[in-house]
């Protein structure tokens, strides 16, 4: 007889924008949005729920956002303490699970499987969890409680703010029934669309239908997107090692230099050699960072959020490149130029949209064979794009 589990879904409300109202506690209870400057072309990484009901959602651009919610307090970020307060998030989940997965700074699965005895009902649990964060951090979290991952992510994005929401064992697929199809995970805006061209709103539609139509019309995706609708997932929690904090690459001149196309050739290649460590630790990454240092030794950065984590060159350095634009500003060499990226998930434990899988794994399997080149004969052996134009230096 398969085991049942007992699987969480902890989910930190608001995460940047809570911590910062924690460190100032003049910002409490006000609209807070966390990113750039607001005169610039940097997107919301974080608002708080004050700001939520004006209409304002991560991504957005913050001149709309500053539109949206004129009389929010905006701040540019402070990713070493929100990384500290991950930290110490982690540290109390896993007085309570055995197993705690991150799969993000603000985004954790536990599997309490076996630990009834210990805690209680997963419900009661969930509970302690909630108190212990809150009472520790001042942070609020919301809780999904199922006995699988699919169902505890949903359920946990259903209670927020700062609720819990638990599927008993064999609810699933009622659970699912009457959710419109956007709500499950992996189904993007693509998916969305073709899904409704079909008549199927939502998740009981698609749990109805035959899964031989489905696997016909939508090939192996759907297949998987019927096994979904029906509360389905065998995905485990794993403890792998921490999510690295960043992955970077800089290059420091020979010699200063204002050639625009020899710096965007150095921009793309160390995108390159970011991006290949980060598909080596099989992560992807939703935040990118540009830093430039001139030849009066100021150092000045930027960061561009995306729309969605990935683990590919190109895209990485199309929003390293709005950055750089911005930065360049200045009529002085360069001295010094960096990337870095961060915001990392588990390439396992992120689901994108379910079509836009197919273009996907075709750049990823061309990816995959310029890595495999370059370990068989050297990076140098392969230059791609922009990093054909990069100037040889002795």
């Amino acid at each position: 007889m398969a085991c049942i589990r007992d699987i969480l879904h902890v989910d930190m409300d608001a995460f940047f924008a809570s911590v910062e109202q924690v460190l100032d506690p003049d910002l409490a209870g006000r609209a807070v949005i966390v990113g750039g400057h607001v005169d610039d072309r940097s997107v919301v990484a974080s608002a708080s729920y004050q700001a939520r009901r004006y209409g304002v959602h991560s991504a957005m651009p913050l001149a709309r956002a500053r539109r949206l919610c004129p009389g929010a307090v905006f701040v540019r970020g402070d990713f070493h303490a929100y990384g500290e307060y991950s930290d110490r998030v982690r540290e109390i989940l896993c007085r309570f699970a055995p197993v705690v997965q991150a799969v993000s700074l603000d985004d954790f699965y536990l599997d309490l499987t076996g630990c009834r005895r210990l805690h209680g009902p997963p419900l009661v649990a969930a509970e302690a969890i909630r108190e212990a964060v809150r009472a520790e951090t001042g942070l609020e979290v919301s809780i999904g409680v199922a006995v699988n991952r699919l169902v505890a992510k949903v359920a946990g994005g259903l209670a927020k703010p700062s609720g819990i929401l638990e599927v008993w064992r064999g609810c699933e697929t009622g659970f699912f029934r009457p959710l419109p199809v956007e709500k499950l995970p992996g189904v993007g805006a693509s998916t969305t669309e073709a899904l409704h061209r079909f008549n199927l709103v939502t998740l009981g539609d698609v749990a109805r239908m035959p899964r031989k139509l489905l696997e016909r019309t939508f090939g192996v995706w759907g297949a998987l997107l019927w096994e979904r609708a029906h509360g389905r997932d065998d995905s485990p929690v794993t403890d792998a090692d921490r999510l690295p904090r960043s992955i970077s690459r800089e290059h420091t001149f020979q010699q200063d230099t204002m050639d625009h196309t020899e710096v965007r050739a150095m921009l793309y290649h160390l995108a390159e050699r970011a991006a290949r460590q980060l598909r080596e630790e099989g992560l992807l990454a939703g935040r990118v960072t540009v830093k430039v240092r001139y030849c009066d030794f100021r150092t000045v950065t930027s960061a561009a959020r995306l729309s969605a984590p990935t683990d590919q060159d190109s895209v990485f350095y199309e929003a390293a490149l709005g950055r750089l634009e911005r930065l360049m500003a200045r009529r002085l060499q360069v001295r010094l130029i960096g990337v870095a990226l961060t915001g990392f998930a588990d390439l396992g434990g992120h689901q994108g949209d379910l079509f836009a899988q197919r273009a996907l794994e075709r750049r990823r399997r061309f990816y995959r064979g310029l890595d495999r080149l370059r370990d068989r004969f050297g990076f140098q052996i392969a230059a791609v794009g922009p990093a054909l134009r990069m100037k040889a230096e002795n």
